[in-house]
C-alpha cells in the first residue's frame, strides 16, 4: 500500500510539474535560456514535501529527544527548499519578463503542498504500520541476494518487452514512420524499471533497520555516525548491541540505493542526449547532462568509502560471533 501511495505521489508531481512548465511557457517571453532555474523551482515546491511526508511517516519521529530535534531539521530543510524556490522564481520572472503573477501563484501551491504534506503524515504512518511485522533476521544472506537479483532481472525484462510492445502498437496504430522510436525508448523505461526493483529492495532494507532501532530516528542517526561516517561517539550499551546487525543490513542498502541512482542516471542523460540529437541548438539537456554526471562522479568515491567501511563493521562483527 505504502508502495501504491508513493507511486500516486510520483504521478501527482510528475503531472504538477509538467503543467507548471507548460504554464511558465506560456507566459514567458523569452524564458528559453533560464528554463532550468524555473524548474528547478518547481521541483522544490513539490518535492520538498514529498520528502518531509515521506520521511516523517516512515520515522517516529517523536520517539526521543534526538528524534525531535531531526525533525525539526528536516521541517526548516524543507521550508528553506520552498524559500530558495521562490527566491528561484522571483529571479526567473525579473530576468526573463514573465508574468508577474507565476512566483504567488507557486508559492500558494507550494504552501498547499507543505500543508497536504503534514496533514497526511498521520494515515501514512497508519498504513505503513498496518504491514505484518519483517520477521526477517538482521542480515542479508545469499539467498535473499539471489532472489532479490532475479527480480531486479526479472523486472528489467518484463518492462523492456511490455514497453517495447505497448510502444510499437500504439506507435503502429498513431504514427507508423516513428516506430524507430521503440529502440529508443523501451530500453530507457527498462533501465528505470531496474531502478524502482532497486528501490523497493533498499526500502525493505530500510524498513528492517528501523525496526531495528524502534523506529528512532534520532538512534538510527547516531549508530550512522559511528557506523558509516567513523564518527567517534559514544553510544549506550543498548546501542552499541545494535552496531553489529546496523552494519550489515546499512551496507546492503546502500550498495541499492548507489544502484538505482545510476540507473536513474543513465536513463535520465540517455533522454536528454536523445533530446539533443533532435535539436542540436537547445544545449540545455547537454549542461544537464555534464551538471548531473560531474555531480555523480563526485558522490560515488563518497559512497564506495561509506559502504566499504560500513561492510568492515559488519565483517569484523562476523568474526567476533561465537561459532
Amino acid at each position: 500500500m505504502r508502495i501504491l501511495l508513493n507511486i500516486v505521489a510520483l504521478l501527482v508531481v510528475a503531472v504538477l510539474s509538467a503543467g507548471g512548465a507548460i504554464l511558465i511557457a506560456v507566459n514567458t517571453p523569452d524564458g528559453r535560456d533560464l528554463g532550468w532555474v524555473a524548474g528547478a523551482a518547481v521541483s522544490g515546491y513539490l518535492l520538498a514535501p514529498l520528502l518531509l511526508a515521506s520521511l516523517s511517516s516512515f520515522w517516529e519521529v517523536g520517539r526521543s529527544a534526538d528524534a525531535r530535534r531531526g525533525e525539526r531539521r528536516l521541517l526548516l530543510v524543507t521550508v528553506g527548499v520552498q524559500v530558495l524556490a521562490t527566491v528561484a522564481m522571483c529571479v526567473f520572472t525579473v530576468a526573463t519578463g514573465a508574468a508577474w503573477w507565476l512566483t504567488p501563484l507557486f508559492l500558494v501551491v507550494g504552501v498547499a503542498a507543505m500543508a497536504a504534506a503534514v496533514a497526511l503524515v498521520p494515515f501514512l504512518r497508519r498504513v505503513d504500520r498496518a504491514r505484518p511485522a519483517d520477521t526477517s533476521p538482521p542480515g542479508y544472506g545469499r539467498a535473499e541476494f539471489r532472489r532479490d537479483l532475479r527480480r531486479i532481472l526479472v523486472t528489467i525484462v518484463a518492462t523492456l518487452v511490455g514497453g517495447a510492445v505497448v510502444m510499437g502498437g500504439l506507435l503502429a496504430l498513431l504514427a507508423p514512420d516513428e516506430l524507430s522510436l521503440v529502440l529508443r525508448y523501451a530500453p530507457l523505461l527498462a533501465v528505470m524499471g531496474g531502478g524502482i526493483a532497486c528501490v523497493l529492495v533498499s526500502g525493505r532494507l530500510g524498513r528492517r533497520i528501523r525496526d531495528l532501532v524502534g523506529g528512532d530516528m534520532g538512534r538510527a542517526d547516531r549508530i550512522g555516525k559511528v557506523v558509516v561516517r567513523n564518527k567517534d561517539i559514544s553510544l549506550s550499551p543498548e546501542d552499541e548491541e545494535l552496531v553489529a546487525p546496523f552494519a550489515r543490513l546499512s551496507w546492503v542498502s546502500q550498495v541499492y540505493q548507489l544502484a538505482w541512482v545510476i540507473l536513474f542516471f543513465v536513463a535520465t542523460a540517455a533522454l536528454q542526449l536523445f533530446r539533443f540529437a533532435d535539436d542540436p541548438t537547445d544545449p540545455w539537456p547537454m549542461w544537464f547532462v555534464v551538471a548531473f554526471g560531474a555531480a555523480l562522479i563526485a558522490v560515488i568515491p563518497v559512497t564506495v568509502i561509506q559502504v566499504r567501511r560500513t561492510r568492515s563493521f559488519a565483517v569484523a562483527a562476523e568474526d567476533r560471533a561465537p561459532r
